[in-house]
């Protein structure tokens, strides 16, 4: 199993917006600002390719993806549902 990445789950928090804006920003500056310009794109890559792998459904998602605390999922399925 993979360890728990707080710094992925800060990452899509901050990417999504989550708890800070509106509606969902999904914002690649914000993380490269927060993280920096060698940990930050690594990481927005990363938060694009978990949220292509959201889709709809968390519970089979969190189980694919341990490594992610609520706080990413909680801001994956935020971001989705305005989408829908």
């Amino acid at each position: 199993m993979k360890a728990m990445e707080p710094r992925l789950t800060r990452a899509v928090v901050e990417w999504t917006g989550w708890g800070t804006a509106p509606a969902p920003v999904r914002d690649d500056a914000r993380v490269i600002a927060k993280f920096g310009a060698t940990a930050g794109p690594a990481l927005v890559k990363a938060a694009r390719r978990l949220e292509a792998d959201y889709g709809f459904g968390s519970e089979e998602f969190r189980l694919r993806h341990p490594e992610l605390g609520t706080d990413a999922v909680d801001a994956l399925a935020w971001a989705s549902a305005y989408d829908a």
